[in-house]
């Protein structure tokens, strides 16, 4: 059951640096990927968490094991081909997403076995979090602004035969990733499959153009983002009064 009808996005750009996340204790959230590096430093845990992307699952699935068994989070949106790693567990919802190109297939139903991967996670959430029902989504962290020309510190992996799509691998060596709110993100030791900056623009570009028949309202709270000119942006301290 939600408590709510409005929902904190919570990406994992820069500008999640310029806003006071404490004030989302005891707000619906949802977080994806390595988030869960800064749990203590927000004070909470969110709602849900989601992680789709086959490298970085495969990367961290312990210390998804681990927030399964030990956290309070609510429920944990997987893709299905990783129940081989988790097994069957009430708190986990398996989502049957496809991998072929999303404007072409229909993401928006009322089942988590009808929905498509929408270039990015944290656009694929939102059809997501709708089938929950969830009107408003409140989005934070989201830049779209990913840079190559800093990134220092990674072995690059090509894998031309990669039945996932997922060509291009980085791992990184070092604790220096410019791209999101903490330079460990993406740090010493992990492995991630290389951003399509182009496409993850996209994806957030068909939700915007199909958020009002579906009657979801997005709220974009995070100064600086390319995204401005897709969604309404509004300074989150007045956000977080409203909603």
């Amino acid at each position: 059951m939600i408590k709510s009808d409005t929902i904190y996005i919570i990406g994992n750009g820069p500008s999640l640096n310029k806003i006071d996340l404490s004030k989302l204790r005891g707000k619906d959230t949802i977080s994806f990927n390595r988030a869960y590096i800064a749990y203590d430093d927000w004070g909470f845990y969110p709602k849900f968490y989601m992680t789709v992307d086959t490298i970085v699952l495969q990367n961290i699935k312990e210390k998804i094991k681990e927030l399964i068994e030990t956290s309070s989070i609510d429920k944990f949106f997987l893709p299905l081909w990783s129940i081989e790693y988790f097994g069957n567990n009430n708190k986990i919802c398996y989502l049957n997403l496809s991998n072929s190109r999303f404007f072409n297939r229909r993401i928006w139903g009322t089942s988590f076995n009808r929905l498509s991967l929408i270039a990015n996670v944290g656009a694929t959430s939102v059809p997501v979090l709708k089938i929950l029902g969830y009107k408003n989504f409140v989005i934070l962290g989201t830049d779209c602004n990913y840079v190559e020309s800093d990134i220092k510190n990674v072995e690059i992996e090509y894998n031309p035969e990669d039945k996932q799509g997922r060509r291009i691998v980085y791992k990184s060596s070092g604790d220096s990733d410019p791209n999101h709110f903490r330079p460990d993100y993406f740090g010493t030791g992990t492995e991630y499959s290389k951003p399509q900056q182009g496409n993850h623009y996209k994806g957030w570009e068909f939700i915007a153009k199909n958020m009002k028949r579906k009657e979801v309202k997005i709220i974009l709270c995070s100064p600086g983002s390319r995204l401005s000119g897709l969604f309404p942006e509004r300074d989150f301290e007045e956000v977080i009064k409203e909603y």
